[in-house]
Parts: C-alpha cells; sequence; structure tokens
C-alpha cells in the first residue's frame, strides 16, 4: 500500500471519531462477555468472530495513530498500521458480522459493535475493497430513482398482472393496484417481485384503505454497503415520492433493515421530520385487525407456528408484540422459540450476507443454532417478517433438514381472512 492511500484512510478514521467512537474504541475490558451472544462465535469458536475482536481490529490502529499515548508507545496497546494484510482481515469480520447487535445487549458497557464496524465500512469503501455485489446493487437503486421513466412502462405493465390476480383472489373486477396517486392515505412501500405486493394489495382491498403503491423497491442495499451517501440517496428516492403524492403514511413492507432506515436514519440524514408518518405493515395489519376493516379466523390454521424475531425490525425496531398478536389471531397454535424478542438469535443471514455468494456456506453453517431453536418447537410453519431471514431459513430448512414452511405474516392473514 502506497504511503498516501495509508495516509487517506487515516484521516478517514480520524474524522469518524466522535465522542461516541472513542467512548466504544477506549471502554471495551477486554472481558469477552460478548462470545456467548454472537452465533457466529458459539458456531465457529473462531475469534476473528468474536465481537470485540472485530472492534479490535479498528481499535488497533486507532491506538497507533490518534491516541496520544498509542503514538509513542504502540507496542503497548498491540497498535499496528493499515496495510493491504489489515485491510483484507478487515473485510472478512466487517461484512461476515450480520449487525444483529445481540453482543450489545449483553455487553456490561453496551458498546455497539455495529457502530465501529460502520467505520470500518466506510475505511473499507474508501479503500475500494466494498463488496462488489453491493455496489452494484446500490448504485442499480440509484440509477433507477434518477431515470425512473425509464423503467415506467414495463413496471406498469407488471402492476397490471399482478392486479388481475388480485381481482381473481377477492373475487371483484374493481379491485386495483394505484400507482402514483396523488392525495392518497398511505403509500406502500414493497419489494421488488409479487410476492410482496400481491397479499399487501388484498389486505389493502378488504380493509377499504386509501393508497398508491410506490415505483421504488424497500431494500437499501447502501446501508448494507455502509456508504452512506449511497444508503441516503436510496432511501430519498422514496421519501421524495410521499413529498410530491402528499400521503399521509409511509408503510414499509415486511423488511427489516427498509423500515429501520426509514423509521429512524432517513431524518438523522435529512436533518428534519419528514411530512409523514411511518410505519410498518405488521403495525397496519394489527389496526385493520383491531378497528374491525378486516376479519380473520383464529382456527384457520390449524399446524403449529411459530415466529422469528428478525434483528432489524425486533432487537434494533422494537416492534415485538404486532407480530405475535396477529399470529394469535389467525392460528390456532402458536409456539414460542426459546430465547424469543430482544434476546432471539440471529438468524444468520442479516447485514446482507443473503446477497453476498462468498458468505454462503457460512451463513448456513452459523445459522445452525437458529434451526436448533425451530426443531425444538416442533412446528410446521416459520414465520418471520423480513426478506433476509426468509432467505435464510429457506437455506437452513434444506441444510438441517427441518421440513418446515416458511412464510411471511401477510400471506398468513390473507390465508386467514375471509376473502
Amino acid at each position: 500500500m502506497e504511503e498516501k492511500d495509508r495516509s487517506a484512510l487515516n484521516a478517514t478514521l480520524g474524522k469518524a471519531l466522535n465522542r461516541q467512537l472513542l467512548y466504544y474504541l477506549d471502554i471495551c475490558a477486554r472481558c469477552a462477555i460478548c462470545r456467548d451472544a454472537c452465533h457466529q462465535y458459539v458456531e465457529t469458536k473462531d475469534v476473528r468472530y468474536l465481537p470485540a475482536y472485530r472492534a479490535e481490529l479498528i481499535r488497533r490502529v486507532y491506538k497507533k495513530k490518534h491516541n496520544q499515548i498509542g503514538r509513542f508507545f504502540p507496542a503497548l496497546y498491540e497498535g499496528r498500521e493499515i496495510d493491504d494484510q489489515w485491510l483484507d482481515e478487515l473485510y472478512d469480520v466487517t461484512y461476515a458480522c450480520t449487525g444483529c447487535r445481540r453482543c450489545m445487549l449483553f455487553c456490561p458497557f453496551s458498546i455497539d459493535t455495529t457502530q465501529v464496524l460502520a467505520v470500518a465500512k466506510t475505511l473499507l469503501n474508501a479503500a475500494g475493497k466494498g463488496p462488489e455485489m453491493l455496489v452494484e446493487l446500490s448504485d442499480a437503486s440509484i440509477a433507477k430513482g434518477e431515470n425512473i421513466q425509464v423503467f415506467k412502462d414495463i413496471m406498469m405493465r407488471v402492476f397490471k398482472d399482478i392486479e388481475k390476480e388480485v381481482q381473481d383472489r377477492v373475487n371483484d373486477s374493481s379491485a386495483s393496484i394505484p400507482v402514483d396517486k396523488e392525495g392518497a392515505d398511505v403509500l406502500y412501500v414493497a419489494l421488488s417481485g409479487p410476492h410482496t405486493i400481491l397479499p399487501a394489495a388484498i389486505i389493502f382491498h378488504q380493509a377499504n384503505q386509501d393508497w398508491t403503491l410506490s415505483m421504488f423497491e424497500a431494500s437499501n442495499y447502501g446501508w448494507f454497503l455502509g456508504d452512506v451517501k449511497r444508503a441516503k440517496a436510496i432511501v430519498e428516492r422514496i421519501v421524495d415520492e410521499a413529498k410530491r403524492l402528499k400521503v399521509k403514511e409511509v408503510v414499509i413492507t415486511e423488511c427489516g433493515h427498509a423500515y429501520r432506515v426509514m423509521k429512524f436514519f432517513q431524518q438523522g440524514w435529512a436533518g428534519e421530520e419528514p411530512p409523514f408518518k411511518v410505519s410498518s405493515m405488521l403495525e397496519l395489519i394489527v389496526r385493520y385487525i383491531e378497528e374491525g376493516k378486516i376479519r380473520v379466523d383464529a382456527e384457520h390454521i390449524k399446524e403449529p407456528v411459530t415466529y422469528h424475531d428478525p434483528c432489524q425490525i425486533g432487537r434494533n425496531g422494537g416492534i415485538f408484540e404486532e407480530p405475535r398478536y396477529i399470529l394469535r389471531q389467525v392460528a390456532a397454535d402458536f409456539r414460542e422459540m426459546t430465547p424469543n424478542r430482544e434476546k432471539n438469535w440471529c438468524c444468520g443471514g442479516g447485514g446482507g450476507l443473503v446477497a453476498e455468494p462468498d458468505f454462503d456456506e457460512f451463513r448456513i453453517r452459523t445459522g445452525r443454532l437458529k434451526a436448533e431453536q425451530v426443531k425444538k418447537t416442533e412446528a410446521k410453519i416459520v414465520v418471520t417478517p423480513c426478506e433476509n431471514c426468509r432467505l435464510q431459513f429457506a437455506g437452513l430448512n434444506e441444510k438441517y433438514d427441518l421440513g418446515v414452511k416458511v412464510s411471511s405474516v401477510m400471506d398468513l392473514v390473507v390465508d386467514a381472512m375471509a376473502v
């Protein structure tokens, strides 16, 4: 590595050293309590996946280059220089992390390893070492936002095909999937493909909801990449659309990171409160059931059902009871995994890992704890409101012979509705 590149990366680290990060870098006692909280370390026993060690890689450079004592006595803190070997190791441990933040829950000092790894991602991106797949997916989303008219005709044809299926399902030729509807109460942001549009459209129709479908997908690969500029550009497409259409509420589909980015990060990036409410589809369904806008049969689903708390919706987003309320309204035999809620084990597929082929074997291997949780419930249906989790469970289902059906919350609601 050339000295100018090393200096540039050290300068980037220096700019990131706010009070919060300095606290995390200075306070760690290396007690290793976090080791038993991380599913990746528990499964691999590889010190590289110990949360404290992930942060230690950043800490060693910080101590050598940005700490007054460490500059003179680097050996005291195992201080080191940034070099290609360090960047390669940093890549492996940083992008392997799912960002579940379970380690923070058990840390006696509440050190948020993901905040340290956010700096690691900034350094890796500055060095041109971000995952190519996440870079390409991020740039494709941004390009779509900048050239939406190029894609609009194709998308409208797809929406019309889904609309016809909705009409068949509800036996009503007037059922529609409105797009670009100004003044609608709800802007619904789905994922790519019909699987999150069809069930939502059926639910909206039955609830007589005034809604419109976003032209943009909810996924934010810039956030997985750790590139704030890209992540901000991706979420701003939806914000601008919501403002243009003057909607009252933006409802994010069953997607953990997309809900968290829109609900918690967007406002900080923009520096202002958005002129609309942000909700998860789960929260909206609870409202519909409580207000009697949709009717569901609590005895419709006879098979035992269990629920997986997605880390981004649950531990990091605070939505725990809404999905459980819904499942108890549609399933006769609901069974909890143990542990659950904020102490739930990560499934192993978050943080963008399902979009990175290099991590396929690793994420399935480190998802064994979750597979064991499912087996102990003896459930036949695993429900989770996160696309990454569902993709991961499909892999776990095959690898560990779970014999379960993997479902979204919306699909079960539609199955239990009097359509």
